[in-house]
């Protein structure tokens, strides 16, 4: 990653250790959705892993809000998540059998109500975020304090109606790193081993004892370590074994097509358990999550290489 001369804005190339960090946050989501008892880790996990997909999702934003046509960067953006969002949740519509009840309809988009395809509240809130960011982002102390207030919020409900404060504070936090710490991910990427290493351990041991009776520990008190711990995996893998870290990061390259149509792989996935005498228990729903991921993303390797032009309405072109 380097930072440009004239302009002092941080180029973005892909780095491999982010694209890892893309990856096991999708792996996250999936097991979250895994149609069995919860993975009793992921109780911890899946709140730092959105975490880190808004702050990924802040951090590569600022570049477009800082730029002088930044009106058109953002209907581009815009453009972009509505496009998937729609297709999917659509698709999800006609899969249940084109339900026409009192007020299916509107969940069928999540207008007002949770999204009848429940992941898609990621990208009606990131386009909400988006949205959001444009219009403050010619009075920055504003974006910023707003930002930061509502990173310490949690729902008012649990039923994904609307937005998430916090999930809003971790994209503008990202939004307010990439502004002010011009390439801070490569120094990131540039810290000792050491410092990744304890992370990551540190981040591996909390969440064991929190599955435990041994310790008591206050909800939500660790949160931020494991979104670095996410950050942190990459560059110790590269540092163990480079090739692994560019199959991981090569793997990653579907990442946004795995997370929206990963429910019908799932859903593929139990009609092929309903064939069996008794339902699969639940370590082995755990242990399909990567075979998940990457049913999944087959078919967005053969829809690249034979179909490029319909990844522009299933994941906007990515």
């Amino acid at each position: 990653m380097t930072v440009s001369s004239a302009s002092g804005k941080e180029i973005h190339p892909r780095l491999p250790w982010v694209e890892i960090a893309r990856l096991l946050a999708t792996l996250v989501v999936i097991m979250q959705h895994v149609p069995s008892m919860g993975f009793p880790p992921n109780q911890w996990l899946i709140g730092p892993a959105l975490a880190t997909f808004f702050l990924l999702a802040g951090y590569f934003s600022a570049s477009g809000l800082d730029e002088q046509g930044a009106g058109t960067w953002a209907g581009r953006r815009l453009l972009v998540l509505l496009r998937p969002y729609l297709f999917w949740c659509a698709a999800y519509w006609l899969a249940a059998g084109m339900p026409l009840a009192p007020g299916s309809l509107a969940s069928v988009f999540g207008l007002g109500t949770c999204p009848m395809l429940t992941p898609m509240w990621f990208l009606r809130d990131l386009m909400m975020f988006t949205l959001a960011a444009f219009l403050l982002s010619r009075f920055r102390p504003a974006l910023y304090a707003f930002g930061l207030f509502c990173l310490f919020l949690h729902r008012w409900d649990d039923s994904l109606a609307w937005p998430s404060p916090y999930m809003f504070g971790d994209f503008a936090l990202g939004v307010m790193l990439a502004s002010a710490a011009p390439g801070c991910l490569n120094r990131w990427g540039n810290m000792p081993l050491a410092v990744h290493g304890s992370i990551l351990l540190a981040s591996v041991g909390l969440v064991w004892v929190s599955c435990t009776d041994s310790f008591l520990i206050a909800d939500d008190s660790f949160p931020g370590l494991i979104v670095l711990a996410f950050l942190s995996f990459g560059i110790i893998v590269k540092a163990v074994s480079p090739g692994w870290s560019e199959k991981l990061a090569r793997w990653a390259s579907g990442s946004f097509f795995v997370y929206c149509s990963h429910i019908f792989v799932l859903i593929a996935l139990m009609g092929v358990e309903s064939c069996f005498p008794s339902p699969w228990p639940a370590w082995a729903w755990w242990c399909l999550v990567p075979a998940v991921y990457m049913m999944a993303r087959s078919v967005y390797v053969f829809l690249k290489r034979y179909f490029p032009r319909s990844l522009v309405l299933m994941s906007g072109g990515k």
